[in-house]
């Protein structure tokens, strides 16, 4: 026979803490339609519920109150429209519209429990089986949920626990359930409960005088296992009464186990508390405390290396890598093609097609879409990792309406939407993430061109941690393509690190040294060019942070920069004339904490003319970034005549980034040398006619130039080893 105490409300919902507990909890049977028909949101509907809240009684109206959970009523109901007071709406809404605003109440099992509620709701006489229970059920001891229902047995027999002698505090602790229940209905207190629930659920309260240490002598009499414990620390021979006798004055205090279900060391010392509370001697053992309160708390009563694990360190033991697995076979997998005959195309292979992305890499892709469409060659959009189908939300956000027309009128695939690709044996194929490689190599066979194109815009192997990820991403740039690289820059580090059309070279096998406008191409991002106007000899300064705190944009050691600023400003570098903004966050503009005078701005976004005016109005810009792209950014903020800190990367020296502005001060990317930058950057800041003279100036070339109809053709005649014939659109 069992004597803890048992808690079945618990044991249905181990895990049921805030949640409702109602009959869908119990079945997967539908909850009860309570938002399918026009809710009450009117002035008349309103008033009249207010009528019938108003008009029962000042008690039933107080108790319906301190039970009725607002925003889950409003939740529940639906379409409220703003300002509507839940209760109203609630007792405004028609019979077979009125949901449980209760998360512990099930109206629809209520009602069907009880016949005698559901007539009288059907006649009027009462709102609803939640108003019932309020006012009535609850005192009768009726149950507001089917989980609770079957737990209720019969009263034992004997006198009831006076209420001198109840201990609430600790009932709560041994039947989590009951302090849900008030937490729930407020309107009663656990002694209320134990009286009307708590004895037909078998509950057993601790005497708060006497029976704490009856409660655990009971359980310890019951759970005790004196043949493990004599052959573990005595002798085999030791009989029941000398084992108990030895672990109540002996082995408790040093560490025995009472049972080989309990482990008193690992208990003792994993849990800190309760290690504390014995050395303290509040409790007399690991044991003690879990049959007194870490039963009911669901402490493991033994070793067990998830749990443990996971306690430790969250999500340690989840087998994640099983479902990468699936999503790099998905993530590689092509769709079926046809060949056909018709006009080649120029399929452009990009992981999403967002108008909320279209900056950054995103910028030059699109530019180069609408370049090649100059060109006369039709163009083919292939979504390769995004789920949302079609163009209409693009053509709807994007506001460069070139680009939405190019794309609106181009033939569109999603890999994961379409059954197949139609394509011509001329068709060739752009890639934006070397990911894609993988995608097209089917395509490839049945196309003259057998390399694509790559948008190399980064080396992408960093944007991964060591594994099978990084693994494959390595391998794509040795499938066969001919790299477009986004900056000389990005050129260098890929071809000393020999990778792509670098690979091999030298190595003995044969292959020669790749010619660039034939086996891989450059170009220079294009700044957005601004109508600055700096301004010189102003009261304050402003520095300018490329803060991007997102996780996916780590390479932009936003950390690094924040807590820099944070130690020079507590070491009090900048004084009150300085302002500190962020730019590039994806959230909305918020405020960050540097030391007690200074905060950094969060800029999501600034209109056009406004951002000119801040970019005017820049000191100090700081822009890092831990990849081989060095990024567009310090260039942009060194063309405002900014002294500008970014950091070295194994292809950009020191040497090279003052080589392409004077006003850029380099620095490692450690904390140690962010600082030692800025402390530079600031005193070089105050002189205004060397940052004039210093300032970087772009170069006159757009777009339009920089993807000119020469170079695609001889971009695009690469894949196939000859030039094409222009187009007659040209």
């Amino acid at each position: 026979m069992q004597l803890e105490p048992k808690d079945v409300l618990a044991t249905l919902f181990p895990s049921a803490e805030g949640q409702d507990v109602t009959s869908a909890a119990l079945a997967p049977r539908a909850p009860v339609a309570v938002v399918s028909a026009p809710l009450p949101g009117d002035a008349r509907d309103l008033q009249q519920g207010r009528r019938r809240y108003l008009a029962l009684g000042e008690r039933s109206r107080h108790d319906i109150a301190a039970c009725f959970d607002r925003d889950l009523a409003s939740r529940r109901l639906g379409g409220l429209p703003a300002g509507t007071d839940p209760l109203e709406a609630y007792f405004a809404a028609p019979a077979g519209m009125r949901p449980s605003p209760n998360p512990f109440f099930d109206e629809e099992w209520y009602l069907e429990a009880n016949g005698d509620v559901c007539e009288a709701v059907e006649r009027g006489e009462v709102h609803s089986g939640f108003v019932h229970f309020v006012d009535y059920g609850l005192r009768e001891g009726r149950p507001p949920n089917p989980a609770m229902a079957l737990s209720l047995g019969e009263a034992p027999p004997g006198s009831p626990l006076a209420a001198s002698a109840f201990d609430a505090e600790a009932y709560m602790a041994l039947f989590p359930v009951v302090r849900r229940f008030i937490d729930s209905f407020p309107i009663v207190d656990s002694f209320t409960f134990y009286q009307l629930f708590g004895q037909r659920m078998g509950h057993t309260p601790l005497n708060a005088h006497r029976n704490a240490a009856d409660l655990f002598e009971a359980v310890l009499l019951n759970e005790f296992d004196h043949a493990y414990y004599a052959a573990t620390y005595l002798n085999a021979d030791a009989g029941p009464h000398e084992a108990l006798a030895h672990y109540r004055d002996i082995g408790a205090r040093s560490g025995n186990n009472p049972n080989p279900d309990f482990d008193e060391m690992w208990y003792r010392t994993f849990y800190g508390d309760v290690n504390a509370a014995f050395k303290a001697g509040d409790i007399k053992s690991g044991y003690h405390h879990y049959v007194m309160s870490g039963k009911s708390e669901h402490r493991r009563p033994k070793h067990d290396l998830s749990y443990a694990l996971e306690c430790r360190m969250a999500g340690v033991t989840q087998p994640q890598l099983i479902q990468r697995a699936e999503d790099i076979e998905r993530r590689m997998e092509a769709i079926p093609c046809r060949v056909v005959p018709g006009e080649p195309r120029t399929w452009f292979c990009l992981p999403t097609l967002n108008p909320d992305i279209s900056f950054g890499g995103y910028k030059a892709v699109f530019e180069l879409i609408k370049a090649t469409a100059r060109t006369g060659r039709r163009i083919g959009i292939f979504i390769t990792d995004d789920p949302v189908v079609g163009t209409d939300y693009f053509a709807h956000r994007e506001r460069d309406r070139e680009l939405v027309s190019v794309v609106t009128q181009a033939a569109y695939v999603n890999r994961k939407a379409s059954p197949s690709i139609s394509i011509t044996p001329d068709d060739t194929f752009v890639v934006y993430s070397v990911w894609d490689g993988y995608v097209v190599q089917p395509f490839l066979r049945k196309t003259w061109a057998k390399r694509f194109l790559l948008l190399a815009q980064e080396h992408e192997s960093i944007f991964y941690e060591c594994g099978s990820t990084r693994a494959l991403t390595d391998e794509a740039y040795r499938l066969d393509h001919v790299p477009l690289y986004n900056s000389r820059f990005l050129s260098k580090y890929f071809r000393a690190r020999e990778i792509g059309p670098f690979a091999d070279v030298g190595s003995g096998r044969g292959r020669t040294a790749p010619r660039e406008g034939r086996d891989f191409f450059v170009f220079e991002h294009v700044p957005t060019r601004l109508k600055l106007q700096p301004t010189r000899d102003r009261e304050t300064r402003t520095l300018a942070l490329y803060a991007r705190p997102e996780m996916h944009a780590a390479r932009n050691l936003f950390e690094l920069a924040y807590l820099a600023l944070r130690r020079l400003c507590a070491e009090g570098l900048f004084d009150e004339r300085w302002r500190f903004v962020g730019l590039g966050s994806l959230r909305q503009d918020h405020v960050l904490p540097l030391s007690p005078g200074h905060q950094l701005e969060m800029v999501q976004k600034m209109p056009l003319e406004a951002y000119e005016r801040f970019m005017g109005s820049i000191d100090v810009g700081v822009s890092l970034m831990l990849a081989p792209h060095p990024s567009v950014v310090p260039f942009e903020f060194a063309a405002t005549g900014a002294v500008v800190v970014t950091n070295t990367y194994e292809n950009r020296s020191e040497r090279d980034l003052q080589g392409v502005c004077r006003n850029i001060v380099p620095c490692q990317p450690t904390l140690e040398g962010v600082e030692a930058a800025l402390r530079t950057a600031v005193i070089r800041a105050e002189d205004f006619e060397t940052r004039a003279r210093q300032r970087l100036v772009l170069p006159d070339l757009s777009w339009a130039q920089t993807f000119d109809g020469l170079f695609l053709d001889a971009v695009y005649g690469s894949l196939t080893g000859h030039q094409p014939v222009r187009m007659a659109a040209e």
